[in-house]
């Protein structure tokens, strides 16, 4: 630590102590020096003394001030610094006989004082111009100084004894000290080191109050001590105030208090009054009481309109508060992004609607999700801003229209019947038919839509949203871009559907599913078998690949399902070629299974620890998985055959693959769909391939390097129909049904004609 800061530190600790010494020494020697010769050198050098600390201790505090403090430090510095002169200048032409003239540079220095004072004191209050609570402040200390000066001018006057000059003007400066004085003391929080200078300015005034009185000045005399004391006083107010900004004490005057401030302009003014009818005023009261009612109705006015402000604030907070209740109530009943109804509202509007008849649709955009992870949310918001403007362009009367989900809107119709419930959802539907313009793209929308009435489908809002819900799943099922009404048969079907889930989630965890084998026949040569899955359930009992294959794509069991098939069906064919009885498993693969990003890792894995040859391995891909993603998907079916696995195209013919799309995929076997043989095309219409179709496509494999397997052949003439069409490779009834892998042996062994299937060919991709 320096020496510089030792000292600070060791002024700190002395400062207040030096000043409450001064000030006792002082009134020491007034007090036991006046009957001794030369008491005026001893008095008046212990005043002089205790001033000077009084401004080294100003000018200590003004030199280690925050500087936020600084400049107000300094002006009371100042002040006490021409105080001090001008009393050094006083005193000693006292001490050297002279008398003390009327107007000397003694009094030049005091009135510097008073204007470093009064500058000071104004920067104290911190007041802000064109204010209304600064002008009812100023007047209300201008009040107190009128009747003051009132009354302490009154008083002089009426005295024998001649009234001194310098006394009567420090007077009048000190009525407006006080006044700046009462702004400092009126603000919201007073801190202790303000209250400090006010109290030692009071002294000070009072000191003036006695020179005036006595008509002149002699050393160690009352004026001296409350000079002295004055002085004190503010200086150590400046002391505690030098780091205010840092570590202020704050002070708000208890309730009571600011309230008898705040009053006692007008019991002033009252009392001053009463004097008046009970005494013979003098020209000066007269004139004091005048200007004291002037002021006192200019601050009846400032009353008025402060009342009127105030009132005006309450006004325009009911009204704000009225706005934000306003607002926030249509926040929580409406959704922000689009701004239609949200949950709440539309359940309030459809349980007021539910007094008559009322329709209730479900509206759900398809494909909404494929959006958002394509383009980004952003544009997803967008999109459901444009799609909510189409469709409330296109709303019913008296319809209202709630957003209750990411893509799902649901709207209620009083008063409508089945009929005008359809005719208004086709016309949603059709708003909808044109593709929007978002962020620069072209998108195409579309939605599906369904539909529940009250009474007929319920009576409470949980059932006409629930059975709403129900009609849109299955239309959505049926194809998108569909208008369904519910009716029971739909419950049922997705009640069925939940309880298949439920009974699958039991299934891959119970052991319940099974794997049998149909053979596919090259002529009369065993050639290979299809690995179809079956599923006999505790609780639902038998459970056929078309019931529960759907359900499990759509919950995402499928996944699981198929490696646990996938898994099986190469551990069987890995136990037949161990046996040596090698036979090739054809697998179905779901697109699902095919899209994630560990298929063909695992496909390797599972080959690699069973030790099984890779073309005794056959995965069926449906022409579906081709025209997602061609790029993709050629790269993934490029990696399995590099592997030696065979791929095979199932149930072609259904999803209109391009020629341009099988010409590019590498694959080994074309499987043509069961519904050119039975008559269907699948959507329950008779399907019209006729022997040039079958022709026809037995020759586009042929062309195309690839093995055509017809499946689902049943009956002789079908099997005399695709020989003669060139056919040789078949599956179907008419040879053998699936069956599990013991019986599938046993099959074989009465057939007596098991051969070794053929080595895989190599193709040109």
């Amino acid at each position: 630590m320096t020496i510089q800061a030792v000292t600070v530190r060791i002024f700190e600790r002395r400062a207040e102590p030096a000043l409450l010494l001064a000030v006792a020494l002082h009134a020491l020697l007034v007090s036991v020096a006046q009957p001794l010769p030369g008491h005026a050198w001893l008095t008046g050098g212990a005043y002089l003394t205790g001033q000077l600390v009084c401004l080294i201790v100003a000018a200590a505090a003004w030199r280690g001030a925050h500087p936020a403090q600084r400049r107000l430090l300094s002006r009371f510095t100042l002040a006490l610094g021409a105080l001090w002169l001008g009393d050094l200048i006083t005193l000693s032409f006292e001490l050297r006989g002279q008398a003390i003239p009327a107007l000397s540079v003694a009094d030049a220095l005091y009135a510097g004082y008073y204007l470093l004072l009064f500058g000071a004191l104004l920067r104290l209050t911190r007041l802000r111009l064109r204010s209304l609570r600064t002008l009812a402040m100023t007047l209300d200390s201008l009040i107190v100084m009128t009747i003051l000066g009132t009354v302490a001018w009154t008083f002089l006057l009426s005295r024998p004894v001649p009234l001194h000059p310098a006394g009567a003007a420090y007077v009048t400066l000190d009525l407006a000290l006080i006044a700046v004085g009462l702004l400092a003391l009126r603000q919201q929080r007073l801190s202790v080191p303000v209250a400090l200078i006010c109290a030692g300015l009071a002294l000070i005034v009072g000191g003036d109050l006695h020179y005036a009185l006595v008509g002149g000045y002699a050393s160690g005399n009352r004026a001296d001590f409350l000079y002295l004391w004055g002085t004190a006083l503010q200086a150590l107010g400046l002391w505690q105030r030098r780091e205010q900004s840092v570590r202020g004490v704050q002070w708000r005057p208890p309730r009571p208090v600011r309230v008898w401030l705040a009053a006692f302009p007008y019991l002033a003014g009252a009392l001053t009054c009463a004097a008046l009818l009970v005494s013979s005023p003098t020209p000066v009261t007269l004139w004091g009481a005048a200007l004291t009612f002037l002021l006192v109705l200019l601050r009846q006015g400032t009353v008025l309109q402060e009342n009127h402000l105030l009132a005006r604030k309450l006004r325009h907070s009911a009204a704000e508060l009225e706005r934000r209740g306003s607002q926030l109530r249509f926040q929580t009943r409406h959704d922000a992004l689009t701004g239609l109804p949200n949950r709440a509202e539309f359940e309030e509007q459809l349980r007021r609607a539910l007094t008559g008849p009322v329709a209730v649709m479900f509206i759900d955009l398809d494909g909404f999700k494929d959006v958002n992870d394509t383009f980004g949310h952003p544009v997803g918001d967008e999109l459901l801003r444009l799609v909510t403007a189409r469709l409330q362009t296109h709303l019913p009367a008296r319809a209202t229209l709630a957003r209750v989900g990411g893509d799902e809107f649901t709207l209620v119709l009083p008063g409508a019947d089945e009929a005008q419930a359809v005719h208004a959802a086709r016309r949603l539907l059709g708003s909808l038919s044109d593709p929007l313009d978002v962020a620069g793209l072209t998108l195409p929308v579309s939605a599906s839509i369904g539909v529940s009435l009250a009474p007929r489908d319920g009576a409470d809002i949980t059932t006409l949203q629930r059975r709403a819900d129900t009609a849109m799943y299955h239309a959505k099922r049926s194809g998108r871009r569909q208008v369904q009404v519910f009716t029971p048969a739909l419950d049922d079907q997705r009640r069925d559907r939940f309880a298949v889930e439920a009974a699958l989630r039991r299934a891959l965890t119970g052991h319940e599913f099974t794997l049998h084998y149909q053979p596919q026949l090259r002529g009369a040569r065993l050639e290979s078998v299809e690995a179809l899955l079956r599923w006999t359930s505790p609780t639902l009992g038998p459970v056929t690949p078309g019931r529960f294959i759907p359900v499990a794509e759509q919950c995402g069991l499928i996944l699981p399902l198929g490696r646990w098939v996938r898994e099986r069906a190469c551990e069987q064919a890995a136990a037949w070629h161990h046996q040596g009885r090698p036979l090739r498993v054809a697998v179905n693969v779901s697109p699902l299974e095919f899209a994630q990003p560990d298929f063909v890792p695992h496909v390797h894995h599972l080959l690699e620890r069973l030790d099984l040859p890779a073309h005794l391995l056959e995965l069926e891909v449906t022409e579906g998985v081709l025209v997602q993603d061609l790029t993709g998907t050629a790269t993934k079916l490029r990696a399995l055959r590099a592997l030696g696995v065979r791929i095979s195209v199932d149930d072609f013919g259904v999803q209109h693959a391009s020629l341009s799309a099988l010409m590019a995929l590498p694959a080994d076997v074309l499987k043509l769909d069961r519904s050119f043989l039975s008559g269907h095309d699948g959507l329950g219409g008779v399907h019209a391939a006729g022997p040039q179709v079958l022709r026809a496509v037995h020759t586009l494999g042929r062309e195309l390097n690839l093995d055509v397997l017809a499946e689902g052949v049943e009956t002789p003439e079908q099997h005399a129909l695709l020989r003669d069409l060139g056919f040789e490779y078949m599956q179907g009834f008419l040879f053998a049904p699936a069956m599990p892998a013991d019986e599938l042996d046993a099959w074989r062994a009465v057939r007596g004609s098991v051969s070794e299937p053929a080595q895989p060919t190599l193709l040109l991709e």
